[in-house]
Formats: C-alpha cells, sequence, structure tokens
C-alpha cells in the first residue's frame, strides 16, 4: 500500500534521484528548484511530499506555501510560477498512475485546507520528456477540478542549424542584433566551473540599476547564486566596448533543457537598442553548442485572461520573448479556489485592473 511521505522524511538523494530518472519530472521538482522557492520569502513553507511503496518512490508532488502577495493570505505557488504537475515513475501502469493522480490531488486539497490555504495553481511543465515524446491534447487538470486558465509558451528547437534559428528570429530583431554585434559588445557565460562571488555580484548591481533599488532577500540572491554553483543555472553577462558588463540574464539548465528564468539591463543603457536581442542570441547559440535541447523563452501573455489582467508593460516583454523563434506550444494551467471571500477579492481586483489598463476612456 503506497503512503504519502512529507519531503523532509525522504532522503534528499532519493528524491533527486527520482527526479532525474522520471520522463515526468524537470527542474521545478527537483531540490534545488525546492530550497530556491524558500528562499524567495522567509514566510514560504515546503509542504511537498512523496508517495512511496515498499520504500520506493512511486512520484514525487512539489508543494510550496507563501503568502499571496498584497494579502494575508496563502496560496501554492513557486514564486510567480504554478506548482508544476506530480512527477511519477516511468514504468506505472496507465490504471495506476490514474488512480494515484486522484490520490495525490485529494491529498494536495487536504493539505490546503490544514494549512489554511485559499487558492492553487498548477501546470504541466512542457520542458518534462513525456510533454514532448506524448504531448497532451487535453487540459489534465479540468478532470481534477481544476478551472482551465491555460496559455501558450514558446520553445525553440536547438537541434535546427544555426542559420534557421537566426532566420526564425522576428526580422526587426535580426537586424537589431547585427547593429549591436558592430558595436563590439559581446557576452560571456558564468557556470558550476567558473562563477565566483564577484561576477555574481555584478550580476545584482546590474539587477538592483534596473530595478532603481535594492529588490529581494539575501536569501534569495543566495539561492540564486547556489543554482548555479550546483550546475542548475547559467549566468550570461554582457559586455560593452569599453569592458563594462551592462546586462545579463540567469537561464535554469537541467536534463539538457533550458527556461529563461530573468533578466536585466543597467539603467543607463535601457534606451540603446540591441542590447537585449543579442544577449538572447548569444544564448541561444550557446545552448546549441552545449548540446541542449529545447530553450523556453516563456508563456505569451495578452491583455484579457480568463484568471488575471496582465500590465502594458508585462504584455510587451512577454512580445519581445516570443521574437526569437521557437514553437508556440500550450501550457495547461489550472487554478482552484478554497475560499470563497478570496475568490470574490480576486476576480474584483481583476475587473479593477481590466478597467484600469484596458477600458479606461483617454481624453
Amino acid at each position: 500500500m503506497a503512503d504519502f511521505v512529507p519531503f523532509n522524511k525522504i532522503d534528499s538523494k532519493q528524491w533527486d534521484d527520482f527526479c532525474l530518472k522520471s520522463d515526468s519530472a524537470w527542474f521545478r521538482h527537483s531540490g534545488s528548484s525546492l530550497a530556491f522557492c524558500l528562499g524567495l520569502n522567509k514566510a514560504n513553507e515546503n509542504l511537498s511530499f512523496g508517495v512511496m511503496e515498499s520504500g520506493n518512490l512511486l512520484a514525487v508532488v512539489p508543494l510550496i506555501k507563501q503568502p499571496v502577495s498584497g494579502g494575508d493570505f496563502f496560496e501554492f505557488a513557486m514564486g510567480g510560477d504554478p506548482i508544476p504537475f506530480p512527477a511519477l515513475f516511468n514504468d506505472l501502469p496507465d490504471s495506476k498512475s490514474k488512480k494515484l493522480v486522484k490520490s495525490i490531488f485529494e491529498k494536495i486539497d487536504e493539505i490546503a485546507k490544514e494549512n489554511s490555504v485559499v487558492y492553487a495553481k498548477f501546470f504541466f511543465d512542457p520542458l518534462v520528456e513525456n510533454f514532448r515524446s506524448d504531448s497532451p491534447r487535453f487540459n489534465p487538470f479540468l478532470k481534477l477540478g481544476f478551472n482551465d486558465v491555460s496559455l501558450t509558451t514558446n520553445i525553440i528547437d536547438l537541434s535546427l542549424p544555426e542559420e534557421e534559428l537566426f532566420k526564425n528570429i522576428r526580422d526587426g530583431y535580426q537586424y537589431d542584433i547585427r547593429s549591436a554585434a558592430k558595436l563590439n559588445l559581446t557576452v560571456e557565460f558564468f557556470d558550476k566551473n567558473n562563477i565566483s562571488d564577484d561576477i555574481f555580484g555584478i550580476y545584482k548591481d546590474i539587477y538592483f540599476s534596473a530595478a532603481g533599488k535594492e529588490v529581494g532577500t539575501a536569501e534569495r540572491w543566495n539561492a540564486t547564486h547556489d543554482l548555479i554553483r550546483q550546475g542548475n543555472a547559467v549566468l550570461a553577462l554582457e559586455k560593452n566596448a569599453d569592458g563594462k558588463f551592462i546586462a545579463g540574464i540567469i537561464v535554469f539548465t537541467y536534463k539538457n533543457q533550458a527556461y529563461y528564468a530573468f533578466g536585466a539591463t543597467a539603467k543607463d543603457y535601457k534606451d540603446e537598442s540591441g542590447i537585449s536581442h543579442l544577449l538572447q542570441w548569444e544564448i541561444i547559440k550557446y545552448l546549441k553548442a552545449h548540446n541542449f535541447g529545447h530553450y523556453e523563452l516563456g508563456c505569451n501573455f495578452y491583455p484579457i485572461l480568463s484568471d488575471e489582467v496582465r500590465t502594458p508593460k508585462e504584455v510587451s516583454i512577454s512580445f519581445f520573448k516570443s521574437g526569437f523563434g521557437g514553437a508556440i506550444l500550450p501550457l495547461f494551467r489550472g487554478e482552484k479556489f478554497y475560499d470563497a471571500e478570496y475568490l470574490r477579492l480576486r476576480k474584483e481586483d481583476m475587473i479593477n485592473k481590466f478597467i484600469e489598463y484596458y477600458m479606461a476612456v483617454k481624453e
């Protein structure tokens, strides 16, 4: 008989070995990712668990409880991202896996009620192996009591020839990349083999410059630095002709797949064209040269969504990321409310944002 076992009762090596072997696991399932999420906010709690039978893991279930931004509520999420669909043991019969998934989400509902969680958002990670080999044709969360809040995402197939990868980039961006290259902008990469405190400090300074202030907790930055040291992320820093680092991006890397996590351009260089474009192109070339299979640039945000309203700035960033080619693939997501009052407040907030950004009369 299978048992639900809390994360802290499972050997960390057993958990991570399972993630490495499971075709339905990617970086967000790993212990390193859970530690990173805890570093984002001191109030975050790791309520992850595994399903074990005769001492062997049948599934791992990431589950982070965190405060809802701007309120006194708690939700299941991972920073600004949803929780990934549970990772299962590869060789489970279909009938057993369906029963297992059903029992897992019943357990999640139980944990939510025990921990005053009012909201949960999950997604099916398109970077897992079984998404590429057996892409689901429907949202798996709908049969589990979730509301459909799916999006699309952009994923570049790095097996394509470099010439074709460049050709797939938006025409205007190709021009910007060529123009930036003529300005002698160069990009350097830092991974577990050459990252240092000084180099990571340069990236933090760029990030703070872009934000106009220091942001994030010390725990968050330490956790980010740890990801690079552990081999789960790569830092790309862009240098101008004077030898000054002016922009940087961090990419999550796991099982030869990559995800654009976050980046920034120093305040004094934000308006110079081509800086971010060249940086992304150099990352694409780097990942291809290092035998990565795919690079996910992120969600496509549109002004009108069923679960949230994105600001014009967020829509603009999404448009930028979509300009580097790649296939547009489904990003299956589901949301669930556990509290009627929070449901009312969240939907009222969405309506107010919609009016503010898209229905306001401009004089």
